[in-house]
């Protein structure tokens, strides 16, 4: 039963990347399109690159430094070919091989316990959004005056209320209520894991500043700081392939708001996907080796 719920949860993100892929094509200009791609200047796409990996490898420190809150310890290169095999299996065959199982998984065969190993994947994953909303703490009020009044303002509010929640939160659990197994999240631990955090949605927003030059985009680059934070978290949600789709539709509208056409949102949605598939390779290189290991060691 729980394969066939998973499945049908896999069919629907099917679904919901190519009705949203099919309709941006159906709009979009081909010619346009292909224009775009033939003048695509490779050394920024490189740096592009080289900005997605290097959070990559920081995304695997903020692993590390989460479990060794409870006083665990292994090398860093575990976490970095841990983290890199679900990062891989979640871009490959998504919604059949759970990333964060897998990671955590790994972990409790390292000597955690499961609930440590799981919460520190849950954990990570929170650090990850509290440095989409730390950037988004300077950039809306700054650059954020290009978006519709009314989202504008639902952003500040959602934004600036769920960080002072999050601050309230910690101080009130930290004096009344700290568990062992909330150490992570509680001042001081929690001091690296948020810089780290923030450190990573700047590299990720790097990207695509090297991506939308790469594309000849003429744009305030201070925008992407807005941008690309708010379309990273909906892309992160299970409603699509990768965020396949779901990634194109949101930089076509804010690109939009900013008159440039359709086209430029597709391929600069496009050329980030790319990113991801080239980048997913040595983590399935990592997987595949360690199951050719593991059976001969059976």
């Amino acid at each position: 039963m729980k394969k066939l719920k998973s499945y049908l949860f896999l069919f629907l993100r099917i679904f919901i990347t190519v009705s949203i892929l099919y309709i941006l094509f159906k709009k979009s200009d081909f010619e346009k399109l292909k224009s775009i791609f033939k003048g695509i200047a490779f050394p920024y796409y490189l740096l592009a690159l080289l900005s997605f990996n290097t959070f990559q490898v920081l995304v695997a420190l903020r692993w590390k430094i989460i479990c060794e809150c409870w006083g665990f310890k292994t090398k860093y290169l575990f976490y970095l070919k841990t983290y890199l095999m679900g990062f891989s299996l979640n871009t490959i065959f998504p919604g059949i091989i759970g990333s964060d199982i897998l990671r955590a998984f790994f972990l409790t065969k390292e000597g955690l316990s499961w609930k440590k190993a799981s919460l520190s994947v849950f954990f990570d994953r929170i650090f990850g959004l509290s440095g989409i909303f730390l950037i988004l703490l300077w950039s809306l009020p700054l650059f954020g005056n290009f978006l519709p009044s009314k989202f504008y303002f639902f952003l500040i509010y959602l934004v600036y209320g769920t960080l002072l929640t999050a601050i309230l939160g910690n101080i009130i659990i930290k004096k009344y209520y700290s568990p062992e197994y909330l150490k992570p999240v509680l001042f001081p631990c929690n001091v690296k894991p948020l810089f780290l955090g923030f450190t990573i949605q700047i590299l990720f927003v790097l990207q695509f500043v090297f991506l939308s030059k790469a594309l000849h985009l003429n744009l305030n680059f201070f925008y992407l700081f807005v941008i690309i934070p708010v379309v990273s978290f909906l892309a992160a949600l299970p409603l699509s392939i990768s965020g396949l789709g779901v990634r194109e539709g949101t930089l076509s509208y804010f690109l939009s708001l900013l008159h440039y056409s359709l086209e430029y949102g597709i391929s600069l949605g496009l050329l980030g996907y790319s990113l991801i598939l080239i980048s997913s390779l040595p983590g399935l290189y990592f997987y595949l080796r360690g199951k050719r290991l593991w059976k001969q060691a059976s």
